[in-house]
């Protein structure tokens, strides 16, 4: 047999595999009969940015019940009537079947502010999680009483509930004394709406300073945003999300900027932070685009984190390998990646194993906010499948992406397993329009294992903690986090994808109080609680 066709029998044989493998993988919308009954508000205005721009969702099991619940931000009405009804936000508690309860006003969490992110945490460690909300104008944070209720505390909890463009959240130790500290992002300085034929364009605003909030460990907080040199400047930031993308045992902080340069904050370790795109401490990861979302995983499984920014339309999307010495490579062509957003305005995002073969897929959300597109600005989502040598593969129409009608205008995106069979449903929230919740029909055809830390000497969630997983060849990477996507959170639960591994070798976490935790000999297929060891 001569080479020529050797080759081609290669790569008809890497096609048959590549199409039946995401053919064992379906998203189905599954909404309605979910019982989740939402409509975000407002409609799209290109005159009303923080309709046009919002909001997030946010998964997360508030009543310790074992099922994973969800959160969503609401818009807002521009001019109410005095008897209108005001859009808010809303919860929806998970019955275990399925299905979902809307629990808003029996929880007390139905905010009626402009939403835009959600991010839950336990910041006081008492075991149940709270709630903040950022907004365009008040934000807003809701203590939890332990009892399926919240309470409103904003003030009490040191002045958190700040009064700006609020945009992304990032829970997270960023001083390692057990208790959550937050990051909030801001967006631009937004003082009036366009009136006439005025459309929204970011570079016509000023972008407001970013917060990092202290958690002093007494219920309160205190900002230590220019202390920490944190606040971002004035760069319009949207996303946010922390990650130890330097493997040296504490929280680093990116942000994506509209319109500006984005910037990954590396934690000194000391309560101070230092600007990468700095000469002297350049990541290269401060691309001036107009960044949405953002999405920290170890696609390529060496170890390290590494990371995938959404962008605008007439902008690629951006994945940059870690190099493991500090520095990041854009390797968005040749990883397949950068054709995949071109002509869609990119959002919502997650790098997360949807078919359990034990690498990193990605998933984001689309929709225009452009004028001259504004007939159509509805736009197809994106699934780009890991092929597992460093490169992905848009099999968005395989796994069904294509079958939902109309194409939403997606905005947040967040991922868990909310039926507990094993694999990453997704939930997308769509401006001006009812979200969807796509569950994943097929990804827990291959093994699998999700971890839940509870931390004792470190924060309760365990936020910060590296899992590392080996299984056969297989070595995998996750760490626990608390807000990422676009004004979103995913699930604190890390999965990971075994493929045909029945058993787990060695599972070792670092949690953030520098413990180091090894598990040994792991059935595959189940949910473990990992509480830590006490020094």
């Amino acid at each position: 047999m001569d080479s020529c066709l050797r080759k081609f029998i290669a790569i008809l044989s890497f096609a048959f595999t590549l199409n039946s493998h995401a053919s064992d993988l379906q998203f189905v919308d599954v909404t309605e009969q979910a019982g989740i009954h939402f409509e975000h508000a407002g409609g799209i205005d290109l005159r009303v940015v923080p309709a046009l721009v919002g909001s997030g969702a946010a998964w997360h099991d508030y009543d310790n019940d074992g099922w994973l619940d969800l959160y969503i931000a609401n818009s807002a009405l521009v001019r109410p009537e005095p008897d209108a009804v005001l859009p808010k936000n809303a919860l929806f508690q998970n019955n275990g079947d399925g299905t979902f309860t809307d629990v808003t006003e029996a929880t007390g969490v139905g905010d009626t502010g402009w939403g835009m992110g959600c991010a839950f945490a336990d910041y006081d460690n008492d075991g149940d999680a709270d709630l903040y909300v950022t907004n365009y104008k008040a934000n807003v944070f809701y203590r939890n009483n332990g009892d399926l209720t919240f309470k409103r505390f904003s003030s009490g909890a040191g002045g958190i509930g700040h009064n700006g463009f609020g945009s992304g959240i990032a829970w997270g130790d960023y001083d390692q004394d057990g208790f959550l500290d937050l990051y909030v992002g801001n967006y631009i300085e937004y003082t009036k709406v366009p009136q006439g034929d005025e459309v929204f364009f970011p570079y016509d605003f000023f972008g407001q300073a970013n917060l990092l909030y202290l958690n002093k460990g007494d219920g309160g907080f205190i900002n230590i945003t220019d202390a920490a040199k944190v606040n971002g400047g004035f760069h319009l930031t949207l996303g946010v999300a922390a990650a130890d993308y330097d493997t040296d045992g504490d929280l680093d902080i990116y942000l994506a900027n509209d319109t500006d340069q984005n910037i990954l904050y590396r934690n000194d370790g000391e309560l101070t932070f230092t600007n990468t795109n700095q000469p002297d401490a350049r990541s290269r990861t401060g691309d001036i685009r107009s960044g949405m979302g953002i999405a920290w995983g170890d696609y390529d499984t060496d170890e390290d984190l590494d990371l995938f920014v959404t962008n605008w339309l007439d902008e690629n999307n951006v994945l940059y390998r870690n190099n493991g010495d500090g520095t990041f490579s854009d390797v968005s062509a040749q990883s397949g990646v950068f054709a995949s957003g071109l002509g869609k305005t990119c959002w919502g995002t997650a790098l997360f194993d949807a078919d359990n073969d034990g690498d990193l897929d990605i998933f984001f959300s689309a929709g225009h906010i452009d004028p001259a597109s504004w007939e159509a600005h509805g736009q197809s989502d994106v699934f780009l499948l890991n092929n597992g040598d460093g490169t992905f593969t848009d099999t968005s129409e395989a796994v069904g992406l294509r079958k939902f009608g109309a194409y939403g205008v997606g905005r947040g995106v967040a991922v868990g397993d909310y039926d507990a069979d094993g694999d990453l449903d997704l939930f997308i929230v769509n401006s001006g329009g009812k979200p969807m919740l796509l569950r994943n029909d097929g990804g827990n055809r291959q093994n699998w294992l999700q971890i839940r830390t509870v931390g004792t000497v470190s924060n309760r969630d365990g936020v910060g903690a590296l899992v590392k997983v080996s299984a056969g060849d297989l070595h995998q990477i996750q760490q626990v986090t608390a807000g990422d996507s676009y004004l979103s959170q995913s699930s604190l639960d890390v999965e990971f994808g075994l493929a045909h591994h029945e058993n787990v070798d060695r599972i070792v976490i670092q949690w953030s109080s520098g413990i180091v935790q090894t598990l040994t000999n792991v059935q595959a297929n189940q949910r473990l609680v990992v509480v830590e060891r006490g020094e």
